[in-house]
């Protein structure tokens, strides 16, 4: 790709109007006269020096890419076909910003690559290496995801269960503080794992937890002690509820559902490890894949929604991993069953 000149990353953050604008020509009514300023601003680039004269040279051509519903892959007028990706997006910053995010995903694709694009899959063991008896793991929560289920089932495969009392999860509300810092420091001592799920609600409290972290991690800690901390995020700036030096031993998780179909679909097949597919090779495994992959499907489209709010919902639902999961559990009951 080359260095980018500074004057065209300007252009693209700034997308500055120019202040002396001359009329819109008839011809080019079409565009929304919002937009003209940014138009004629683009013009201090060389490569747009002389952008209105041509935009009135071909008036119709330059109509119909406007009027395109997929501008950043339509082709542009004759005389600008010639343009790089990036000068092709400070076009589109200027007069169709509505198809600037989809344009600008495939300019960083094509320089950095698909890495830089999609969200990989969150591996829990792969964080859990680096944590540590004094390193707490922070998880932030986000609609979609709960990350209980997979701190249990990695604890199991280290001996770390509920049932063998080695493990214990406390959502936290009222009356739950000083269970929490009993099991706190019990843990720490016996090298136990605690989950403290939700202490957004516990403002007052997060002091004194904060306290009692530092202690149990600083006398007589075993070593297979570990702390696993919930909270939903901020949403009011300059509110302190996460105390700083909490923040600042933990390792921070932000698992939040990415925003792309794509994206989502693969993150929902990460859910069902081989042995589902391999239970289900005795009955009906082609049948079984293809509900997988609408299920899966579904669950994507489902939290892809999430941007348009409450509208055609009776109320606010956080689909999680957990619903998944289980709905995958019922296919295999259900082909199990019956014919």
């Amino acid at each position: 790709m080359g260095i980018l000149a500074q004057e065209d990353v300007n252009a693209l953050i700034l997308k500055e109007p120019a202040l002396d604008v001359p009329n819109q020509p008839e011809s080019l009514k079409i565009i929304n006269e919002v937009l003209w300023p940014g138009i004629v601003g683009l013009q201090r680039l060389k490569v747009f020096e002389d952008l209105v004269r041509q935009m009135e040279n071909e008036a119709l051509q330059w109509k119909k890419w406007y009027a395109d519903a997929n501008a950043e892959s339509c082709d542009l007028p004759r005389a600008y076909g010639h343009l790089q990706l990036f000068q092709r997006l400070l076009l589109l910053r200027t007069m169709r910003p509505d198809r600037l995010t989809g344009a600008l995903t495939e300019y960083v694709r094509e320089a950095l690559g698909d890495a830089f694009i999609e969200q990989p899959v969150f591996h829990f063991e792969a964080t859990y290496v680096e944590t540590t008896c004094e390193t707490p793991l922070f998880f932030v929560l986000f609609p979609g995801e709960n990350p209980t289920p997979m701190v249990e089932e990695y604890g199991a495969t280290l001996g770390k269960t509920t049932l063998a009392g080695t493990f214990t999860n406390i959502s936290m509300g009222q009356g739950q503080e000083k269970i929490a810092e009993d099991c706190l420091t019990d843990s720490a001592k016996h090298g136990k794992w605690i989950f403290i799920q939700n202490v957004h609600l516990m403002i007052t409290w997060m002091k004194s937890f904060e306290r009692k972290l530092e202690v149990a991690v600083s006398e007589d800690c075993h070593p297979d002690f570990r702390c696993f901390i919930s909270s939903e995020p901020l949403m009011l700036p300059g509110v302190e509820v996460i105390p700083e030096s909490v923040l600042q031993n933990s390792i921070k998780v932000a698992n939040e559902a990415p925003q792309d179909l794509k994206s989502n679909l693969r993150r929902a097949f990460s859910k069902f490890p081989q042995v589902n597919f391999e239970r289900a090779k005795g009955h009906k495994e082609k049948e079984y894949k293809a509900l997988l992959f609408g299920l899966c499907m579904f669950h994507s489209i489902i939290l892809g929604r999430k941007k348009f709010g409450a509208q055609g919902w009776s109320r606010n639902y956080s689909f999680n991993d957990g619903d998944l999961t289980i709905c995958g559990a019922v296919l295999h009951n259900y082909l199990e069953k019956y014919e």
